[in-house]
């Protein structure tokens, strides 16, 4: 595949710590010129780009140089929306739909900059703001009659224009319209320094080597603000304001964690407890106009799942029921494409952001689990993502992935479908080309469906189902003539325009994590953060683990690379890797399935080898790999629920002492690379072995087992 990319001499690569701008960007590569170094120069394939752009040390960041995103630098507390707390992003995407249901109207004249003609139009913006941001009437949510609709009062004139001009003079940046909030409130000292060098002797007090408890540390540290306040008093000086336990117990929290330990317990139990753990670096990839859209499909699958069934936890398989799936789906303008595809249950914004991911990687190994014969390898950034009004795609959570990827998102006025004549053409090709070789399918309206029995002829799968549009779309649709295109296949299409044109590059790993990966928070430890058995590193994490008095951290999770994740240590973000090598590349779907088959095993080990999981997942068969892959496009993928129900199962450490210290050896038997374990209790047997692999017969009237029931 050709790859090819553009940027602006605006923008600024970083990687492996080095700053560098493009100076030209040709066909066969870039150059690129160290930021501070001036004349010093490196040129660049596109395929060195590529592979560039997906290690976790590289950050792309377009338009910094721009005096629109230098004005906002330092002024803001976050640099993407997704950052903010739930409340503050939903309040600055209505500003933005403010700004720009007013730049609308002052185009078609309808309203200027004048406090007059604000209130004029005050209840025309007020309407097209509404339909923007998908609130009041425009939430296409229905209500009983006399039900409250709850809306938002407009800003007067002046703030509205405030935030017009802000907006505008940041490039029409959403970050400009952050409230700045955050920097109110009385910053001026609470005490006097005085005061505050008592309050500190709370920390040497507790730090002392009788290691006497926070309360009685607090205590103390009161009565030196009473004998003070004493000698005052016989002095004719002024009395100290005595702080209250909670404002001692605050300053004492703020101390640095390996100062305290080492005061209190010695320098080398400090140094054991603090211990950093070490492991070897590892590594980690564009569309002018993409058309987005969802649609309820013309026919009904009945969910008696095959290859996916097995993965199923028990209380998703009670609530299969013969219904009809929605389909999301992304769309090339340009070229015709199919960028991405998912099946989903219902409406959803959870299901409308992995579609919106899936536009950035190459789909080529879903497009072989099901059989096809053409490569689905059209993928890259987006230019400008246009939606409907449905509720997934105006939800804060969607809008905020966009808006945290810096796309351009437009939704067009609903009902008004030939603004968006890509993607809805597709869907019409697909119930006329598609659906009629597909029994079960109930047509486009009830007169056309007539006496068909849709429900009696429900015989598919939704893995019957993903694969059949899978097959449709990558070996028919992308190699038929197109009509748009004059006659040319969309694979034709995609291949010319990128030889040409080349495609924008696809926003870095560590960005696609911010956006899309699952937030969860985490402890710190020696050895990092922990995340379904495996622990991850970096050095701000050892940095915020010697001397951060915060020992929570958000991290984001991309279940289809285990290798590497996001931790937000203070306001940045930083990428960690895996402590255990071999799990670049490895999906959850895959980690789980091996460590569950491992512990069905050697149920008695208390820690499983490293080296013999990832010959586990090597043995995984293909109809488990296709099982897993089909799955990610259906309403069945992993959820954040079950997540957190593999985390319970997974609680055991995940180690290899041999291959941390290079003398690992490969065997054939997989038991002889384990690792001597100690049972929990006093006393350790000479030698412990694993048990026999037991094969129980099963009981299809049994209730199946689960993670939980060894807890």
């Amino acid at each position: 595949m050709t790859i090819r990319f553009r940027f602006a001499k605006s923008d600024l690569i970083t990687t492996g710590g080095i700053a560098m701008r493009p100076i030209e960007i040709d066909a066969d590569g870039g150059l690129f010129e160290r930021l501070g170094q001036p004349g010093i120069t490196e040129r660049f394939s596109h395929e060195d780009l590529a592979a560039m752009l997906r290690r976790p040390d590289t950050r792309y960041q377009a338009g910094y140089f721009d005096l629109a995103s230098q004005s906002l630098k330092g002024r803001k507390p976050v640099d993407v929306i997704n950052e903010l707390p739930r409340h503050v992003r939903r309040l600055v995407i209505w500003r933005k739909a403010l700004c720009d249901a007013f730049l609308r109207l002052e185009a078609s004249g309808e309203i200027n900059r004048t406090h007059t003609g604000y209130c004029r139009a005050y209840m025309k913006l007020a309407s097209e703001t509404q339909r923007l941001v998908g609130e009041g009437l425009a939430s296409g949510k229905s209500t009983r009659p006399g039900a409250d609709i709850v809306t938002r009062k407009l800003p007067g004139s002046r703030s509205a224009l405030e935030w017009v001009r802000a907006y505008e003079q940041a490039g029409y940046s959403a970050t400009a319209l952050i409230p700045e909030t955050y920097r109110s409130g009385n910053r001026k000292p609470r005490w006097c320094a005085r005061a505050e060098g008592l309050m500190n002797q709370v920390i040497e007090l507790y730090a002392d080597t009788q290691r006497p408890a926070k309360i009685q540390a607090i205590k103390d540290t009161r009565q030196l603000f009473a004998e003070e306040n004493r000698r005052r008093a016989d002095a004719g000086q002024p009395q100290l304001i005595v702080p209250s336990h909670a404002s001692i117990r605050r300053r004492l929290n703020m101390a640095d964690p390996y100062y305290v330990y080492a005061k209190r317990y010695g320098t080398e139990a400090a140094n054991r407890k603090f211990t950093l753990y070490e492991a070897g670096p590892d590594v980690e990839r564009p569309l002018e106009r993409v058309e987005m859209d969802e649609n309820r499909l013309d026919v009904i699958s009945l969910l008696t799942l095959t290859g996916i069934w097995d993965h199923l936890p028990p209380e998703r398989r009670e609530r299969l029921e013969q219904s009809r799936r929605w389909l999301y789906i992304a769309k090339d303008c340009a070229t015709k494409c199919i960028l991405s595809m998912r099946l989903a249950e219902t409406q959803n914004s959870d299901d409308a952001i992995r579609a919106l991911r899936d536009i950035f990687v190459d789909k080529t190994e879903i497009a072989k689990a099901a059989g096809c014969e053409s490569p689905w390898h059209h993928h890259g950034g987006i230019g400008t993502l246009v939606t409907d009004q449905g509720s997934a795609f105006v939800s804060d959570d969607f809008q905020g992935t966009v808006s945290s990827l810096g796309v351009t998102a437009h939704l067009p006025p609903a009902g008004i479908p030939w603004l968006r004549g890509n993607i809805e053409s597709f869907f019409r090709t697909l119930g006329h080309q598609l659906m009629p070789l597909v029994a079960g399918r109930t047509f486009f309206d009830t007169v056309e469906r007539g006496d068909y029995p849709s429900e009696q002829l429900a015989c598919l799968c939704d893995d019957d189902l993903i694969t059949i549009l899978l097959t449709f779309i990558v070996d028919i649709y992308h190699n038929q003539p197109h009509g748009s295109l004059k006659g040319e296949t969309p694979n034709a299409a995609w291949a010319r325009l990128v030889a040409e044109h080349g495609t924008p590059p696809v926003p870095d790993g560590l960005a696609l994590r911010k956006a899309f990966g699952r937030p969860m928070m985490r402890k710190l430890r020696g050895d990092g953060v922990l995340f379904s058995g495996l622990s991850y590193n970096c050095e701000a994490l050892r940095e915020a683990f010697l001397h951060a008095p915060a020992r929570d951290v958000e991290i984001r999770v991309d279940l289809r690379d285990l290798g590497w994740i996001a931790v937000k240590v203070g306001a940045n973000w930083y990428p960690a890797v895996a402590n255990q090598s071999g799990f670049e590349g490895v999906s959850h779907d895959e980690f789980v399935e091996a460590t569950r088959s491992l512990r069905l095993r050697l149920r008695n080990d208390a820690a499983l080898d490293v080296p013999l999981l990832r010959r586990a997942i090597a043995r995984i068969t293909e109809t488990n790999r296709r099982a897993f892959t089909l799955r990610e496009l259906t309403p069945f993928h992993f959820t954040d629920l079950d997540v957190e129900r593999q985390q319970a199962s997974l609680h055991f450490p995940l180690r290899s002492d041999a291959e941390r210290l290079g003398s690992a050896q490969p065997s054939a038997d997989p038991l002889e690379s384990g690792i001597p374990i100690t049972p929990r209790g006093d006393a350790a047997p000479d030698r412990l072995r694993p048990s026999k692999p037991h094969h129980p017969q099963i009981n299809p009237h049994r209730k199946p087992w689960t993670f939980e029931n060894d807890q």
